[in-house]
């Protein structure tokens, strides 16, 4: 398991976060961690991650694994995701609570963009598409600002 970097002035945390470019067995084995990490329950609250990105525990490659409703049946599948990028936005908007592994114990409503599509990279390098709406462009708008180092509280502060 890796660890979690915490705090809203940890620098790697505010890191803009760098393309990746090699696709090899030491991504697949960073990435393998990464959802390990992001699945373990927390102690104190018993909560676990629903999405993680990789400046989170400490190494600033654009990558970010989330948990989203995949399928007809909308069952939960955790997908890693390389050099993601959202490719369009809906000009509607929806405010929800969000948390973070990161800011442990902070809740903050957040305005965010109902749906969206995104394009990524897998671990062997191909690239996805997909559009997405409610919980799962969420999650990984959220991810995303991470690898741009934003915090969801940052919203709050203007």
């Amino acid at each position: 398991m890796l660890a979690i970097e915490t705090g809203d002035t940890n620098k790697v945390l505010r890191t803009h976060c760098r393309v990746v470019t090699d696709f090899d067995a030491e991504l697949k084995s960073f990435i393998a961690e990464m959802i390990e990490t992001m699945q373990m329950e927390d102690p104190e609250t018993g909560i676990r991650g629903v999405g993680l990105a990789a400046n989170q525990v400490g190494d600033t490659r654009r990558i970010v694994v989330v948990t989203f409703h995949v399928g007809e049946k909308r069952e939960l599948k955790v997908v890693p995701m390389i050099n993601p990028e959202i490719t369009w936005k809906s000009p509607k908007n929806v405010s929800m609570e969000e948390g973070c592994l990161s800011l442990p114990g902070v809740f903050e409503k957040v305005t965010r963009t109902s749906r969206i599509q995104a394009r990524w990279q897998d671990i062997e390098g191909e690239w996805h598409e997909r559009k997405m709406g409610k919980w799962d462009a969420r999650i990984l708008l959220h991810e995303i600002d991470h690898l741009d180092g934003v915090l969801f509280t940052d919203y709050q502060k203007g």
